[in-house]
């Protein structure tokens, strides 16, 4: 494996916090690694790979890249279907309203 692994400080760096906040904390990230997240569904928790080095945790990238897309789950399958009917209604109050702005 080619990659070098990162801490968690370092990704904390990437990810935006949630309300307001610039950065993730780094121990949103350690509580992912012991105790998971839930998935989207609710039906089971997805924890984060990890390796323990030391007296601190180093994360591929590629295993936080699975770790979102196994959070994600297939977002495809659960957004539904349009009928043509509905897709012609949702295109007229969207011109419409387009036309009250001025557009």
């Amino acid at each position: 494996m080619s990659e070098l692994p990162l801490t968690l400080v370092q990704i904390a760096a990437d990810i935006p916090g949630a309300r307001g906040a610039r950065r993730l904390s780094p121990s949103t990230i350690t509580r992912w690694i012991l105790q998971g997240c839930p998935i989207r569904d609710g039906s089971r928790r997805v924890k984060l790979a990890a390796t323990r080095c030391g007296h601190r945790w180093l994360v591929y990238q590629t295993d936080l890249d699975a770790f979102f897309a196994a959070l994600r789950g297939d977002m495809a399958s659960e957004a539904p279907e349009r009928t043509p009917a509905a897709r012609n209604h949702a295109s007229e109050a969207a011109s419409k309203q387009l036309e009250k702005m001025g557009a």
